[in-house]
């Protein structure tokens, strides 16, 4: 088996995801009946995800990727029926053939993290909900959600108008009204309580609503304090609304800022660098198997001498998750939320000019990096 080798650590998934799957039904022939041929399909896919979110983990050396996705897994699929056991066995299945094969550093690493996979099953899968009537604004975050899930946008925005009337910092809405909603939906999805043209719903709303705010800013007066911040999802990435919550945020503080979006072609972010001579490179992951490709990107960036003294700042769940992910993937810092990035991103700009003016300390200073706001 050569599946589990730094080459060819994605090729053959599919291939062993069907496999797996097709083992599992015989040895659990009652999962035919429960869900017939389509439910067999759909068990290949979930595999399918499984192994590409396991390859990942092995690749960043981070068990944490894994072993979360496999708690959100186990919440996810017990909405269909499917038992711990369920998910114990197929990740069994992968693991006996992981074993099977010739040992390396490699599939000893993939032998460890299946093993904390396996005992996460074993584990309540409940995840708190992310609004809180005791933090700030949390009766009115709550009261936003519940109008985007009854379909109410005019209310929503009507909440929204409310809160900046009553003279609510708009950095304030966005964290503690837009993000914390934002990431309730996702529970909410993951729990079997919403479908996903709900969820697609809510946030379709809520970037209207950041869009309908934009005139009580984007025009005013703002300090020219800041520097020039470039932005994009890695990889086939869609999950943006964070970075352009980010993004927004950075602007209201004085940045020069240049939103690239989704799905951003590594390529034509560099030169979009180069063109606007940014300081600062954001970019955002929200998919554990997109993690790969955030380091080859970055590796991209800095293999290009006109972004030599480019600072990148990454975020993201998978970072938020792994505190030391950021520095394996080459970033220069990373930061969970808008408000800590904007200290992270003051923190790299004075390092920037500590770096262009080694004469006034008469030596290079060394770089550090990636201290969390707080830390």
């Amino acid at each position: 088996m050569t599946l589990w080798t730094e080459e060819t650590l994605f090729a053959g998934i599919e291939q062993l995801a069907l496999e797996v799957t097709e083992e599992q039904y015989k040895i659990q022939p009652d999962l035919m009946d429960r869900y017939g041929r389509p439910g067999f399909e759909k068990s290949r896919r979930d595999t399918v995800y499984t192994l590409n979110y396991l390859a990942e983990g092995v690749m960043m050396d981070s068990p944490s990727l894994f072993v979360h996705y496999i708690g959100w897994l186990k919440q996810l699929l017990a909405g269909y029926g499917l038992t711990d056991i369920d998910i114990r066995m197929k990740l069994e299945l992968i693991l006996g053939r992981v074993r099977a094969g010739k040992r390396n550093e490699q599939v000893e690493r993939t032998i460890r993290i299946l093993e904390m996979g396996i005992l996460r099953t074993e584990q309540p899968a409940e995840v708190p909900s992310f609004i809180s009537e005791d933090h700030h604004l949390g009766r009115e975050s709550r009261s936003y959600l519940d109008a985007l899930l009854r379909n109410d946008r005019l209310g929503a925005y009507a909440l929204v108008d409310s809160l900046f009337e009553r003279g609510e910092i708009i950095r304030n809405i966005y964290r503690y009204v837009f993000q914390s909603s934002q990431y309730e939906v996702g529970r909410l999805w993951q729990t079997q309580q919403i479908s996903v043209a709900d969820e697609h719903y809510c946030t379709a709303v809520t970037q209207s609503a950041m869009s309908r705010l934009y005139t009580q800013w984007i025009g005013g007066e703002r300090p020219k304090t800041g520097g020039v911040l470039v932005s994009a999802c890695v990889g086939g990435e869609l999950h943006e609304i964070g970075l352009r919550m980010l993004t927004d945020v950075f602007e209201m503080e004085g940045w020069d800022t240049h939103y690239l979006g989704a799905n951003a072609d590594e390529e034509k972010l560099a030169e979009m660098v180069v063109r606007r001579g940014a300081d600062l490179v954001a970019l955002s992951a929200t998919m554990t198997f997109h993690v790969h490709l955030m380091k080859k990107l970055i590796g991209h960036l800095r293999a290009d001498k006109r972004l030599e003294n480019v600072k990148i700042m990454v975020g993201g769940l998978p970072f938020n998750l792994d505190p030391s992910l950021w520095s394996r993937v080459g970033a220069d810092g990373y930061a969970p939320d808008a408000e800590s990035a904007l200290h992270e991103a003051e923190r790299m700009m004075r390092e920037r000019i500590r770096e262009s003016r080694p004469e006034e300390t008469g030596r290079r200073l060394e770089v550090r990096g990636g201290h969390q706001f707080g830390s």
